[in-house]
């Protein structure tokens, strides 16, 4: 697996729809591949952005990410009029969605060249009782919190709390 033919893996992805899953995989594979690690890929992230991710965004991204822009507060950010700080704001602002977008397909690759071990959730290990009881208790707090009901809120409660009474058996 050499280096140009990975990062061209991953530029057809990013070109391609964000549905097309298959080639997110290969993209993904050969970046697994190439890296091996998701450390090794976080260390060389921004060459790595700069050769498959940036030639793949759309021209405008390109275009905001090599221009430059003085910086805010320096001499000659400081020696623009109101209106040359208003274009230099919508720059700013463009290169700004520039590099979050950069990052969302960066995220993206990552996630599926090095995908995270699904791990069960607490949600996931509780029994039905227990939700059962959570859900009855979370609707009594509900109801006593509850300052205009448009419903009996003390019969609510009571047949509330009769039902928990029941499910915590």
């Amino acid at each position: 697996m050499n280096y140009q033919a990975m990062t061209k893996a991953v530029t057809d992805a990013i070109k391609g729809e964000i549905n097309t899953v298959n080639k997110w995989k290969t993209a993904g594979a050969q970046v697994c591949e190439f890296f091996g690690t998701e450390t090794a890929l976080n260390e060389v992230k921004a060459q790595f952005i700069a050769d498959a991710i940036i030639p793949a965004l759309k021209p405008a991204h390109q275009k905001a990410l090599g221009m430059e822009l003085a910086r805010k507060g320096s001499k000659e950010y400081n020696a623009l009029d109101d209106e040359q700080k208003d274009i230099w704001y919508a720059f700013n602002q463009a290169k700004k969605d520039a590099r979050s977008t950069a990052h969302t397909m960066f995220s993206r690759v990552v996630s599926y060249a090095f995908p995270k071990e699904k791990t069960e959730t607490e949600t996931e290990t509780k029994s039905t009782k227990t939700k059962i009881v959570n859900l009855i208790n979370d609707a009594i707090g509900k109801a006593e919190k509850d300052t205009a009901p448009d419903y009996d809120a003390v019969l609510l409660i009571q047949q509330l709390r009769a039902a928990l009474a029941t499910a915590s058996k």
